[in-house]
């Protein structure tokens, strides 16, 4: 199904951008950005690293089939998502609201997708995946077309995180979807500028989504509410196709979000390039994003002293006495007690992914923190539970200057018979200094997917990704479509 409105093909045109109009909003200076982006707007490294980011995309999508929460997502689109369809991850079909919804409760529900590190914020770039893949192929779209919406989705919220300041105003990483996810999916839609901006405009104005999604105690929202603003901004993007209009003034009108964010919230984007892929960073461990690094040094320090700290080999964790990790600010914040509380007691994947001390505890317990560290019986079981309150965290000023270009964090731990074990690192694999490779990427997948798929399939995936320039997205949804898991 394609607009009456289409652009020319993004994988073969090539449309020099020129300066917006003066009078132009930025909503529709944005709307102007992504009906111009072509796929050979791309650089070289965008062109290679998009295909690593679509499978870490797909490895936490099937990661997620069969969760409580994600199969109830599931009933609901099975109960409202009738019309016309859209191939879904899992099989079945679904109208393109209803899909784009379905594809991002996939992608994010896991929280072991890609990310993006502004100054004060962060922002889950992977929320826009569901959108670009959904419209990809309701538009009979290439391979190279989906590469071309995720650049734009992960660019828009990227640059709106890094200009703006919505999480300390009170507003949550989510509500800038309403911005990135019309303006790829109306340029893979082949809508006209006005169209975007009308749909921006209705979706950023409706869908403001509140930080406290993130706040303690934590809920199985965290996980879902990205694909509420899915399911709004696409709602708002065909009511602009037949006409509806919005207030394009939503940024800088009375009252609008420069008021709301104190401040103006003003991106260039004529100056801007579609490389939002190439600064964000992937997830080595099922764990918040600020939480890496210290993830990281733990389980290195684990190592560097084995077998003396291997559970498995006899260490005994009652013989701890503490567990110290300096962190950054933001860190600590989100994670270790700091802005956003901290949890009274760790009893749920969605409170134990996004607290600290459990996620250094069940590291040095397991040596790995997977998805199989996130299961009720591992929560709550009595080892990681008493090992979770020996650990504390607090902030370290110079880590947090050297915050969003590096995350540094440090470990200390004490024994009983008055050992102390230290290390620390700068970084970890996957941020933008040390981007994942095809290789590390297929490592992930493998391990994601391995008891939901056959490996014949999963070979099939990767594969189709891999050549993702040279293929369709229909042929790419057929073989998602042959994913099945209870």
């Amino acid at each position: 199904m394609t607009s009456t409105h289409q652009q020319p093909s993004p994988a073969t045109a090539s449309t020099p951008r020129v300066a917006a109009a003066d009078h132009q909003t930025q909503v529709q200076a944005l709307a102007r950005y992504a009906a111009r982006a072509t796929f050979d707007d791309l650089s070289a490294q965008s062109r290679t690293e998009l295909p690593v980011h679509i499978l870490d995309c797909l490895a936490c999508s099937i990661s997620a089939l069969g969760a409580g929460p994600v199969s109830a997502c599931r009933d609901q689109v099975s109960d409202f998502g009738g019309g016309h369809g859209v191939t879904l991850i899992g099989g079945g079909a679904a109208n393109p609201v209803y899909a784009a919804f379905w594809h991002t409760v996939l992608v994010r529900y896991v929280d072991f997708m890609d990310n993006f590190l502004a100054p004060a914020e962060t922002c889950h770039t992977a929320d826009n995946f569901g959108v670009a893949l959904t419209a990809a192929e309701l538009a009979g779209g290439s391979g190279r077309d989906l590469m071309l919406g995720v650049a734009l989705g992960y660019t828009v919220q990227s640059r709106l995180a890094g200009h703006g300041n919505f999480m300390t105003r009170g507003f949550d990483h989510t509500a800038q979807l309403a911005f990135s996810h019309n303006a790829a999916a109306g340029r893979l839609l082949g809508m006209t500028e006005a169209q975007i901006a009308n749909a921006i405009a209705m979706a950023a104005s409706s869908d403001a989504s509140f930080a406290v999604i993130r706040a303690k105690p934590l809920s199985q929202w965290k996980g879902l509410a990205s694909a509420q603003s899915a399911l709004g901004a696409m709602n708002a993007l065909f009511l602009a196709r037949r006409g509806i209009q919005g207030p394009l003034r939503v940024v800088e009108g009375p009252l609008g979000l420069d008021h709301l964010l104190g401040r103006p919230l003003c991106v260039d984007w004529d100056a801007e390039g579609d490389e939002g892929v190439v600064s964000s960073t992937i997830k080595k461990y099922n764990a918040q994003i600020h939480t890496q690094s210290a993830v990281y040094c733990m389980i290195e320090l684990a190592a560097a002293n084995h077998p003396r700290l291997d559970v498995a080999a006899g260490f005994d964790p009652a013989t701890i006495v503490s567990i110290g990790a300096e962190v950054p600010q933001i860190t600590y914040d989100f994670t270790g007690g700091g802005l956003y509380g901290t949890e009274a007691a760790v009893t749920s994947k969605e409170q134990a992914d996004h607290d600290l001390r459990y996620l250094l505890a069940v590291a040095l317990l397991d040596g790995n923190v997977m998805p199989a560290q996130f299961t009720d019986d591992r929560v709550t079981s009595p080892d990681v539970q008493s090992l979770l309150t020996k650990v504390s965290a607090r902030p370290n000023a110079s880590y947090t200057a050297q915050y969003p270009r590096r995350m540094p964090a440090k470990i200390t731990v004490r024994l009983t018979d008055g050992t102390t074990l230290e290390h620390e690192v700068q970084d970890y694999p996957g941020m933008p200094s040390r981007p994942f490779t095809w290789n590390d990427v297929v490592e992930k997948f493998d391990q994601l997917t391995a008891d939901r798929i056959d490996s014949d399939l999963a070979n099939q995936i990767k594969d189709a990704v891999h050549s993702l320039e040279h293929i369709k997205v229909t042929d790419l949804m057929a073989l998602l479509a042959r994913i099945h898991v209870d």
